[in-house]
């Protein structure tokens, strides 16, 4: 089996084990969005693109004269893998979190790249980039993305991100604001929000403890046991971790050492609020009804933070959307770029 395919059926699995693609109805118009909108299953929306007859091919594939292509790019002394699929729309860019690489995105990229041009990438300490800095991940992060977007020359872009991805999308849009035209951030795991936060400080600080404890074990070598911990953290099915393919459990405690330094850095835990607050382009925060609720209690502090805002829950879906619930995270996204009015440069 392909390593895309352990991924998805690993997220399947343990996310939301009832998830089901096939059949689904979709309506011939966008439901409209709001601040903590609902979708239900009948309201979802067939994917397109946001003033579509506007748009031309971004320069970088303007260049390359066609639809696709697969590459290393040398970035700040280390290879970026990406890939670039599509030859019209506007430019997205899929940012995964951790203990996944770029493959997180292979139900969705299809669908997205009808509309859009889509680059995936693994960033580095996954797949097939270069292992990644030991120290301020989140800022390397965000500069390896400048960097890759400018070395292509494709920007602005609309960032769509999972999980830890999250806080790399909130830094590069503050710190290189001609590099994104909007934001679709999914649950993003801001303890530390939650602990600044007095309706939510106890809660974010035992989840704060419980990073501690994850550290602990991968000091110790039981790496299975702290990728046991995390996949559970961010599911409410019980037996999750039990569930996952032999192989998917290995790769995920194959990858915890990266998890401790990812989450070792403050600003992967809580933004700096000026980051936040003076953010003016659009935001789309999504949640899984299925996910845990302390997910949504962030999502509802960065509401409460950020001017121009929209949070949309997708009642089916859990942590991972784009491999549960492809065709309507999708339609999510697309039909908040076209109810935004998000405009091409």
């Amino acid at each position: 089996m392909s390593h895309s395919g352990r991924w998805n059926i690993a997220l399947m699995s343990a996310a939301n084990p009832a998830a089901v693609w096939a059949g689904e109805r979709r309506p011939s118009s966008y439901p409209r969005l709001s601040t903590r909108t609902r979708l239900s299953p009948s309201d979802r929306p067939a994917p397109r693109a946001p003033n579509a007859a506007d748009r031309l091919p971004p320069r970088a594939l303007r260049r390359r004269g066609h639809e696709g292509c697969m590459s290393i790019a040398r970035i700040r002394g280390g290879d970026l893998y990406y890939e670039l699929v599509g030859s019209s729309g506007d430019p997205a860019v899929l940012v995964h979190g951790s203990l996944v690489d770029h493959t997180t995105w292979s139900r969705v990229t299809p669908i997205l790249s009808q509309s859009l041009t889509v680059l995936q990438y693994d960033r580095k300490g996954f797949g097939r980039s270069s292992p990644g800095p030991s120290e301020r991940p989140v800022a390397n992060d965000t500069e390896d993305l400048a960097a890759l977007l400018e070395s292509l020359d494709l920007y602005p872009v609309h960032l769509i991100t999972h999980s830890y991805g999250g806080p790399v999308a909130f830094r590069l849009a503050a710190e290189r604001p001609e590099l994104v035209r909007s934001l679709s951030i999914h649950e993003p795991p801001l303890f530390g929000l939650l602990a600044e936060a007095p309706a939510t400080a106890d809660l974010g600080r035992r989840f704060l403890d419980g990073i501690g404890q994850i550290v602990e074990l991968v000091a110790r070598g039981d790496s299975a046991a702290a990728a046991k911990v995390v996949v559970e953290v961010f599911s409410t099915t019980p037996g999750a971790w039990e569930r996952l393919p032999e192989p998917v459990r290995v790769e995920f405690a194959a990858h915890m050492d990266r998890w401790v330094i990812e989450y070792g850095d403050p600003d992967s835990l809580r933004p700096p609020a000026s980051q936040l607050s003076e953010l003016l382009l659009p935001v789309l925060l999504t949640s899984g009804g299925q996910s845990p609720p302390f997910l949504r209690d962030v999502l509802q502090l960065l509401v409460a933070t950020l001017t121009n805002s929209t949070e949309l829950e997708l009642p089916g879906a859990g942590h991972a959307p784009q491999v549960t619930h492809p065709s309507e995270y999708c339609g999510v996204l697309l039909s908040f770029l076209l109810e935004r009015n998000v405009p091409s440069h």
